[in-house]
């Protein structure tokens, strides 16, 4: 099999050199080493893994679990989870990240291999499925949303966007904004269907309302939207271009 760019994500020197010196061994190339997730994210943006091994206990403002939400959304590389800990608790935290393995230290150049090559087979398939899904039809419809004691009714034409508040989701209209309890992940299962995309992990759009896009954003009304390069591919499969 071909030599994958790894990324590691590891706060112990001694545990990330050990697993650079398995890579090694295995063919592969180690593109950078990462204690954070700061790091991480710096060196996806400049590196482009094709890989990324996370410890979940890690320093900083999130943990490995966290990170892999991020790294999976924004650039869309395969990753697997790496850790001493396999408690209950933890391994739910992780396997609701859906990880394409998940290693138990101490591990040895046997079980890192084997994970990899799951790992690269697993994210082959996936992609390969993406590939055969039809976009969904744009349709006119509506949505109700649960705002204090009311349902209120709002039609897709009327709602340009969907942003992420926390556990909450501000729906934007032209004219107002509801603040509605619920995750991204919630919202994009129930309007991908219609004439809605996900275009970053915190935001959600009506493609009928993009007035342009440019690089790495594009413009809702007044609004500029971040989209991610995870989910540029499937937004541009979605429009009509020309």
């Amino acid at each position: 099999m071909s030599a994958l760019k790894v990324l590691i994500v590891e706060d112990d020197p001694l545990i990330a050199d050990s697993l650079k010196d398995i890579l090694t061994v295995l063919g592969h190339d180690t593109i950078g080493i990462a204690p954070d997730s700061i790091t991480a994210l710096e060196l996806c943006k400049e590196k482009s893994p094709e890989l990324a091994l996370l410890d979940i206990q890690i320093g900083g403002d999130m943990d490995g679990v966290d990170l892999a939400e991020v790294i999976n959304d924004d650039y869309d590389i395969p990753f697997i989870f790496t850790t001493a800990f396999a408690d209950n608790i933890t391994v739910k935290r992780a396997k609701e990240r859906g990880p394409f393995g998940y290693v138990v230290k101490p591990y040895g150049t046997k079980d890192i291999n084997a994970a990899i090559e799951v790992a690269r087979k697993a994210y082959k398939r996936l992609k390969e499925a993406e590939e055969k899904v039809e976009p969904p039809k744009i349709v006119d419809y509506a949505i109700f949303l649960k705002v204090d004691s009311k349902l209120i009714r709002v039609p897709f034409n009327e709602l340009l966007y969907i942003e992420a508040k926390g556990d909450y989701a501000l729906f934007k209209t032209e004219k107002k904004g509801y603040i509605v309890h619920g995750t991204m992940k919630k919202v994009h299962e129930r309007l991908k269907e219609f004439n809605f995309q996900k275009v970053h992990r915190s935001f959600v759009v009506n493609l009928a309302k993009i007035v342009d896009i440019e690089e790495s954003n594009m413009l809702i009304a007044d609004k500029v939207i971040p989209i991610s390069r995870a989910n540029k591919e499937a937004l541009m499969k979605r429009l009509n271009l020309f």
